[in-house]
């Protein structure tokens, strides 16, 4: 597993993944989406398979001695360490977040431990759809994506949308509707009580096992796919 690593990383590291990286940069935005950053990593790791796949990566990795479940394995874990590094990444942003910007985000979620646990949701739904469909064949990753950003989307625009429609209920109408104002004061905030705080934690811990079952649910039926696979 480790020598499959280093090789993904040595070999399949596609250079985009660092300007996607660096789209965390647009949580500086002033009311925006703050879980579109999430999707351009998706996108950095839909052209990690696509360049693995036109170099022959494939092919290549069937000749070592080493099993399909393997292959699978290291690959995903080659992707979740992208994913927790651009967690960690929107997680500084929020913290410089505090002192670059004031004011709530009027377009959505706004910076703190909601924001990255909805983004730990977006990646787990990525996993689970693209990753099952990628092995499926072992090719076919244009089609995998789309699949998988159609689901992304459908996430972003649910969590986002949810967030706007607390803002405008709350804030604009002045509505004291409990479960808006809930979102409001709790989650919709970067935490200023220890109510908030541990409200957030929870949704981050949430967010936390969503992911992890997602991820793991997704190797193993992509393990399951790929071993019907016939690479020749």
């Amino acid at each position: 597993m480790k020598a499959l690593l280093y090789k993904d990383f040595k070999l399949c590291l596609h250079p985009t993944i660092f300007i996607y990286l660096a789209m965390v940069l647009m949580l500086l935005i002033p009311n925006y989406m703050y879980l579109v950053p999430c999707f351009f990593l998706c996108n950095a790791v839909f052209f990690i398979f696509q360049s693995s796949r036109e170099n022959g990566d494939p092919m290549f990795t069937a000749m070592l001695p080493v099993s399909k479940a393997q292959t699978v394995r290291s690959r995903i874990w080659f992707v979740v360490a992208f994913e927790l590094l651009d967690l960690l990444l929107l997680a500084g942003m929020c913290a410089f977040s505090l002192v670059a910007m004031e004011g709530k985000n009027a377009a959505g979620t706004d910076h703190g431990l909601s924001l990255l646990a909805f983004a730990l949701v977006v990646f787990g739904v990525f996993n689970l759809v693209f990753l099952p469909e990628f092995y499926k064949t072992g090719y076919k990753a244009g089609s995998a994506f789309i699949k998988a950003s159609i689901a992304v989307w459908l996430v972003i625009f649910a969590i986002e949308g949810l967030m706007i429609a607390t803002r405008i209920v709350v804030v604009e109408k002045g509505l004291n509707i409990g479960f808006f104002r809930f979102l409001n004061d709790y989650v919709d905030c970067f935490p200023a009580t220890a109510k908030a705080w541990t409200i957030q934690g929870i949704l981050f811990g949430v967010g936390l096992c969503i992911f992890t079952f997602f991820t793991l649910l997704s190797a193993w039926l992509s393990v399951k796919r790929y071993e019907q696979v016939n690479l020749q």
